[in-house]
């Protein structure tokens, strides 16, 4: 007989409709030994904070009106998880694992409604989004390589695109680094002049590669202008405008080195 029962004095709601039929049985007889009273339905009127829902994806119809009735809303895999630690199922909002239990993140360069979007799935792992730049944090998620906190965590910390956070998610655990990692010219717009023609169809090539977008023409969406001489229309342009970073190709070179 199991010695401790964590989850003991929680009453959870299991419905078959919103739990996949491959880890239902599974999950009950996991809440069961944990010490849980189980009801076979979903009643979104018991959002006690004795109750908890085990709903399996946030985009069941079912979802926003439990969550509308303030139920605790957990996933297949944090309940597996929390039995198999030992510890008690979490209340408030939805909890789908634990991948991120303990994990401090920090994301920049997104707009209001992305990072309304990422906060919900980093606390839905267990994690906490951090609303500023802090030793303790354990990844940085940026945009691309003109958010704000990008040159701050480079070389400090774990920097990665969204689609990381998004795999952490499908994976229910935290998704090695390695190929989500930003490109070096991700979010750049990158034009040239006074560069020999056989360079520049290799500065086009290589910047597609490495995430930025090249322009023949220059624009005032440009974010950077190589020059191999300080001279010409598109050298003076971009003086004038201001906004445009004028770059060697030294520099281009050792972006991508």
């Amino acid at each position: 007989m199991k010695m401790t029962q964590p989850f003991k004095g929680a009453n959870v709601f299991m419905s078959r409709n919103l739990v996949p039929p491959e880890v239902f049985n599974t999950l009950l007889d996991a809440i069961k030994l944990n010490g849980a009273e189980i009801f076979l339905c979903c009643d979104p009127s018991r959002n006690g904070p004795s109750d908890f829902h085990v709903i399996a994806s946030p985009d069941h119809e079912k979802f926003e009106d439990l969550k509308a009735k303030g139920c605790n809303l957990i996933g297949p895999q944090c309940a597996l998880s929390c039995a198999k630690e030992g510890r008690a199922l979490p209340q408030g909002g939805f909890t789908c694992c634990l991948a991120m239990d303990g994990l401090k993140v920090l994301a920049s360069g997104f707009k209001i409604d992305e990072k309304v979007k990422i906060k919900e799935m980093v606390i839905s792992m267990g994690g906490v989004l951090l609303s500023r730049a802090s030793s303790d944090v354990n990844f940085v998620i940026v945009k691309n390589v003109l958010a704000s906190q990008y040159k701050w965590a480079l070389n400090k910390k774990p920097v990665v695109a969204l689609n990381w956070l998004q795999q952490c998610w499908n994976e229910h655990r935290v998704v090695p680094q390695e190929p989500y990692k930003i490109p070096p010219f991700s979010g750049l717009t990158i034009c040239v002049t006074k560069v020999p023609a056989d360079k520049r169809k290799e500065i086009e090539k290589l910047t597609s590669e490495y995430g930025g977008r090249y322009s023949g023409e220059l624009t005032k969406r440009c974010t950077h202008l190589i020059a191999d001489a300080a001279e010409g229309d598109k050298y003076k342009v971009a003086r004038k405008w201001g906004h445009i970073q004028i770059v060697t190709r030294k520099w281009f070179d050792q972006s991508i080195a």
